[in-house]
């Protein structure tokens, strides 16, 4: 039995990039049956390396740990990743090379594409604007996968009756080590533009109008992951600004890494922030200015930062990530009991 875990090709930044990501925005073109037969499908080639892949990259590095036989999928089988993008070392195969009784876990964007696999399916629900009932969700070949309540309650929704557990995403404490505040650049914070610039650039606005002087900021968007990595044991904050989160990973990997965070609990997508304790929850930029002022505080950064990184260590891969993972390939028959 092998797993496979579907992924989009890299396509880099180009011409190339920039017509697919125009394609991929026109229904007539993303929907149709000739081009897709001709190409594959839409969606399955993207320009940005998403975290909910790289959530599903490290499912497939932990389930090798585990000694099953499991690697990545994709339309051209090639890694299109590279050195460069890549997080893990993983063996690849083409899509077109599946084979019956694979099991393979799609992500949402392509849940469209479950109904041409013959076999067993797992139907990975991380990401709200991508949930549709748009393949055969009620067979028993359809095992479904959600990362955090919120996303329950909308699957719960949209698949009703079918069981669906929350299934932990994984923060490689390895790649994203704890740093103390101390430690730290001294007022440095990080914000993703690509998620809430408005929301970022009004918090900014008013925390300088309110007397806010320590904190200065760094915009970073559309660099390698491990360039990343690295770049997160620089700052003492990070401004979550996204409405809209899938795995929400940026800020759990802040956890772990020691950055406190500030900002949208994305109506609930950011599970783990937990206000005053694990983080500092502001749904509109003046309450993240206000927040940005009470964490000047040293000593209640330094709080928060530990708490935050002793809750998330549940989600290091070799605690409940592992742990899923056995049980996960007792109940696919792939291993049995201890």
């Amino acid at each position: 039995m092998r797993f496979l875990f579907l992924v989009p090709d890299f396509i880099p930044q180009g011409r190339r990039a920039q017509f697919i990501e125009w394609a991929q925005h026109r229904p007539t073109l993303r929907n149709s049956r000739t081009l897709r037969k001709l190409f594959g499908h839409p969606l399955l080639r993207t320009s940005v390396a998403w975290g909910g892949t790289l959530n599903n990259m490290r499912h497939c590095w932990i389930a090798r740990k585990l000694g099953v036989d499991a690697c990545l999928v994709s339309l051209s089988g090639k890694d299109t990743y590279g050195d460069t993008w890549r997080i893990l070392d993983l063996p690849m195969t083409k899509w077109s090379e599946r084979r019956p009784d694979d099991v393979i876990l799609v992500p949402d964007f392509a849940s469209d594409i479950i109904n041409e696999v013959e076999g067993p399916v797992i139907a990975y629900m991380q990401v709200p604007i991508h949930i549709r009932a748009d393949f055969d969700w009620c067979s028993d070949r359809v095992t479904m996968w959600t990362d955090s309540p919120f996303m329950l309650a909308l699957c719960q929704k949209t698949f009703p009756g079918k069981e669906i557990p929350i299934v932990p995403n994984i923060v490689d404490d390895e790649v994203f080590p704890f740093i103390p505040q101390e430690h730290r650049e001294q007022g440095l914070a990080f914000a993703f533009p690509r998620k809430g610039p408005e929301y970022i650039a009004e918090t900014r606005r008013i925390y300088r109008e309110r007397g806010g002087r320590y904190w200065r900021f760094e915009l970073i968007d559309g660099v390698p992951f491990m360039e990343l990595a690295k770049e997160m044991q620089r700052p003492q904050l990070f401004l979550a600004s996204g409405d809209i989160e899938g795995c929400a990973l940026p800020p759990q990997e802040s956890m772990a890494a020691g950055i406190v965070v500030i900002g949208k609990n994305a109506r609930g997508a950011n599970f783990a922030m937990d206000d005053r304790k694990t983080a500092l929850i502001a749904n509109s930029p003046a309450e993240a200015a206000q927040c940005m002022l009470d964490a000047e505080d040293m000593e209640l950064r330094k709080s928060i930062a530990k708490a935050a990184h002793d809750q998330i260590s549940r989600y290091f891969p070799h605690n409940e990530p592992t742990a899923f993972w056995k049980q996960n390939l007792i109940d696919f028959g792939a291993r049995q009991p201890d």
